[in-house]
């Protein structure tokens, strides 16, 4: 079976973004694409009517987006999925079989809340495999892959998948490590060896990328890669954990995804 992106569509402005962006990785590394609309279950329909008329609209859905990415991609094998159940839980349960799953999201610079509801924010955190997080993005020019690390081997993974879409894209690399606006003065050195061992590691194994790094003294990590990532093409981040809400909340995951700047990738423990 041919691996594939899976792109959660829920019908929103924002979901054609998601539609197009998945389309555009799926094409660039020959993967299917496979476009998913997940209708709630019954008891979220006051009446009988409204779900066979949710349903109706996803099949509609479904249809024109699949034809309109055919025909913007000849070339790509896009499939389409209607399912019910609750939306994060289900689409979550797909992820094993993806080799991406994408997935909008309502929030953006500037929202309040903790949004510990949100579906794109549930999926990132219990997926098993990396999620793409595609916001509603402002008109303007973006520069840049943005990668936060810390000297951890989650981000060494996220550090190489930036470095990789970096050299694909003909993008410059801006690796990211924050050490708080309070750095014990032990740190500071520290802090430098983190960059410069990830600089090391991205020549090595990616020659031809044009590397920038930014340390952050003033933030924490979370602040941080929000700021370095508001112009980005592309931001990606490690995932601490395996599935499961309880480990991300209050994390860096959860800040950044809770303020998406840019599309947004999250990857998986190494």
């Amino acid at each position: 079976m041919k691996k594939q992106i899976v792109a959660a569509l829920d019908g929103s402005k924002a979901g054609r973004n998601v539609a197009d962006w998945a389309a555009a990785h799926a094409d660039a590394f020959g993967l299917a694409l496979n476009l998913v609309h997940v209708v709630p279950p019954d008891w979220a329909f006051p009446a009988r009517s409204e779900r066979k008329l949710a349903i109706e609209r996803a099949e509609d859905l479904l249809g024109s987006e699949s034809g309109r990415i055919a025909q913007a991609y000849p070339g790509l094998e896009v499939s389409s999925t209607q399912l019910s159940g609750e939306p994060a839980e289900t689409l979550a349960g797909l992820s094993s079989e993806a080799d991406m799953l994408v997935a909008g999201t309502d929030r953006g610079p500037g929202t309040e809340g903790q949004g510990y509801g949100s579906v794109s924010f549930q999926i990132a955190v219990t997926s098993n495999c990396p999620v793409a997080v595609v916001p509603e993005m402002a008109s303007g020019v973006r520069k840049g892959v943005v990668v936060g690390v810390d000297g951890s081997s989650d981000s060494l993974v996220a550090l190489d998948l930036a470095a990789s879409e970096a050299q694909r894209m003909d993008e410059d690399l801006v690796i990211v490590h924050a050490s708080g606006p309070d750095p014990r003065p032990s740190s500071v050195s520290g802090d430098s060896d983190v960059l410069a061992d990830a600089v090391r590691n991205v020549k090595e194994r990616h020659p031809g990328v044009s590397v920038r790094e930014r340390l952050d003294t003033s933030r924490g990590p979370g602040e941080a890669l929000v700021a370095a990532a508001r112009d980005a093409r592309l931001l990606v981040m490690g995932c601490r954990g395996r599935g499961g809400l309880r480990v991300l909340l209050g994390s860096v995951a959860q800040h950044v995804l809770l303020n998406v700047q840019c599309p947004t990738i999250l990857t998986r423990p190494s």
